[in-house]
């Protein structure tokens, strides 16, 4: 990118810093916008890690699929590269901690069956997965007109003799019929503010996120203290022509957040939000001979919110860029081994959210792999 195609922002983070000013996509406005009233910040640098390295033991000391979508996109949601707590995500161990202590939590997909959103059983509450178009009426063409009265009489009354694992269906089955009704009335009876997208405009990520304001104003009426939502932009795999594709993908994303925070601020939500944003790796700095960029590790990301400690860049972002660099990080054609882990900004962020010493080491079982000056606590990340 061209200076002049970047909106240049202060650190104001002398001390880990090597720059004085970095800069935001000229497409990406309301990024600048939020970090000049100090509604939101970034962590460079940073990105999956079971344990500090550098390019002399990384390979030994990170049992992942290093610079693969698969792997790494798996291992950014579960946080918990030695199965710990196998099978289950950062954001459904949080949902957990937080139903263990009496606090009802509800966990949405607004992007399919997501690992991020799994909890350790039996106290992690099911997700809701849901289109982008909401919910649809369950059992919409029956082939009976009373098939849907069959189905609960079926899974209404046990007997002496049900199993486990019937009883178990028949329970869940009834909780999913009812409460699907239940959620589908109150998010078609919400009204929305704010335009999340064009007219005739397909926006994916837009939908998703106005679905979220939905869902979050109808928080009282089902009895939640909590609530998770996971969505997700694709389509950044920029291999040819980087520009260009940013120039097709940054618009929409600006136009959808800048909704979002629009709405939250209507409905009164912003200051009780935090919006924290991962990408399972970042790209590389040297492009290639197609104009784009190709597989990396570490990379920068950002978190925004009324209650965000925001307009400073936290971090480390490296001084030097080439290979044999005295911290040992940067590897061939400008991949940078992450300094600060995702523990870095989740250990904050799950603090905020209401856990506390104990709590954080099942959200986050990696992060007393880290010495302290690698994490951050709530009070680093938000403000009051």
């Amino acid at each position: 990118m061209e200076l002049n195609n970047l909106y240049s922002i202060p650190a104001n983070n002398v001390t880990y810093q090597p720059c004085t000013h970095f800069g935001i996509h000229e497409d990406m406005s309301l990024l600048k916008q939020l970090y000049d009233v100090e509604d939101l910040l970034f962590v460079s640098n940073a990105g999956l890690l079971a344990r500090p390295v550098d390019i002399d033991n990384y390979k030994g000391e990170t049992p992942v699929s290093l610079f693969s979508h698969n792997g790494m996109r798996d291992e950014t949601k579960r946080v918990d590269v030695f199965d710990m707590f196998v099978g289950t995500g950062v954001g459904g161990r949080i949902a957990t901690v937080l139903n263990r202590r009496g606090i009802s939590t509800n966990i949405f997909s607004i992007f399919g069956s997501q690992a991020y959103l799994t909890g350790i059983a039996p106290d992690g509450p099911a997700p809701y997965i849901l289109s982008t178009q909401g919910l649809s009426t369950f059992n919409v063409d029956p082939t009976l007109s009373s098939m849907n009265d069959i189905i609960k009489d079926l899974n209404n009354a046990s007997t002496s003799d049900s199993g486990w694992f019937g009883e178990t269906w028949s329970t869940k089955l009834s909780e999913i019929i009812v409460n699907q009704g239940t959620l589908q009335t109150l998010v078609e009876n919400v009204t929305v503010n704010s335009p999340f997208k064009l007219e005739d405009e397909i926006n994916e990520i837009a939908d998703q996120l106005e679905l979220v304001t939905r869902l979050m104003q109808t928080a009282n009426e089902r009895g939640v203290g909590r609530d998770i939502f996971y969505v997700e932009d694709s389509g950044y795999d920029t291999h040819l022509d980087v520009k260009y594709r940013l120039s097709l993908k940054l618009p929409p994303l600006n136009r959808a957040l800048d909704a979002f925070c629009s709405e939250l601020k209507t409905i009164g939500l912003w200051n009780q939000t935090v919006l924290i944003q991962f990408s399972e790796f970042g790209r590389t700095l040297a492009p290639n001979s197609g104009g784009g960029s190709d597989h990396a590790w570490a990379g920068n990301h950002f978190m925004l919110g009324g209650s965000v400690k925001g307009g400073k860049i936290l971090g480390a972002y490296p001084s030097e860029l080439r290979e044999g660099d005295t911290e040992g990080r940067i590897l061939s054609r400008g991949r940078i081994i992450p300094k600060f882990p995702w523990d870095a900004m989740l250990q904050g962020v799950a603090e905020w959210f209401g856990m506390n010493t104990t709590d954080l080491d099942t959200v986050l079982p990696m992060r007393n792999n880290f010495p302290a000056e690698l994490l951050y606590n709530s009070t680093d990340l938000f403000i009051g």
